[in-house]
C-alpha cells in the first residue's frame, strides 16, 4: 500500500495524516464528553440565566395589574387580547375599576397608541360611579395588521357635589399583550 513512499518526509507527513485522522475526531469526543458532564456534575444550564440572578423586569401593565394608582379611583386591567384577523388586529381591553373617591367617579378609555405611533381614539366609558361603587369598561379597537397595543390613554372625572367635574388623562403604558389567531 505504501510501496511507493520513498522518503522520510513522506513517510513523516503519512504519518501526520494518520495521527491527525484518528486524533481528532478522539478528541473531539473527549470535549463533547466533558462538556456534558460538566454541566451534569456542576448544574450549569446553559445560556439561561442560573436560579437567583435578576432578570429584567417587564415593563408595562399586562392583565391582573393595578393602574391609575395615583387617581381618585382603583383600576385592574381584566383582561387584554390582540386577534388577528384579515382586516387587522383587533385589541380588546377591560378595565375593573372602584371609586374611591368621596365623589362620584367615571373612567374612559380614550384612546390606543401603537407600538409604531399610530392612535386609534375611539373611546368607551363606565357609568358615573357612587362612592365605593365598582364597574368595568370594555374597549376594542382595530389595529393595523401587525401592530400591538403600546399605551393607552385613560380619563378620569370626579363629579363633586357642587361644582364642575374634574378630569386628569392618564397614559398607561402597556406591557407584552398576547396575541391568537382565534
Amino acid at each position: 500500500m505504501f510501496d511507493d513512499v520513498d522518503g522520510p518526509e513522506q513517510k513523516t507527513l503519512i504519518r501526520v495524516l494518520i495521527i491527525v485522522g484518528i486524533g481528532l475526531p478522539i478528541l473531539i469526543e473527549i470535549a463533547t464528553f466533558g462538556s456534558l458532564l460538566g454541566h451534569h456534575l456542576t448544574g450549569d444550564a446553559g445560556g439561561e440565566a442560573a436560579a437567583g440572578t435578576p432578570t429584567a423586569a417587564p415593563t408595562g401593565a399586562a392583565v391582573g395589574d393595578p393602574i391609575l394608582e395615583e387617581s381618585a379611583v382603583t383600576a385592574r386591567i381584566a383582561s387584554a387580547s390582540v386577534v388577528t384577523a384579515d382586516d387587522g388586529w383587533r385589541f380588546t381591553l377591560t378595565v375593573n375599576v372602584t371609586n374611591t373617591a368621596s365623589s362620584a367617579a367615571e373612567v374612559r378609555l380614550d384612546s390606543v397608541t401603537t407600538r409604531n405611533g399610530q392612535t386609534r381614539t375611539d373611546g368607551a366609558s363606565t357609568e358615573r360611579l357612587a362612592t365605593n361603587q365598582t364597574g368595568a369598561v370594555t374597549k376594542s379597537w382595530l389595529l393595523p395588521p401587525g401592530e400591538r397595543p403600546d399605551t393607552v390613554t385613560m380619563t378620569v372625572l370626579v363629579y363633586p357635589d357642587e361644582g364642575t367635574a374634574r378630569s386628569t388623562q392618564y397614559t398607561v403604558a402597556l406591557g407584552d399583550i398576547p396575541v391568537s389567531n382565534r
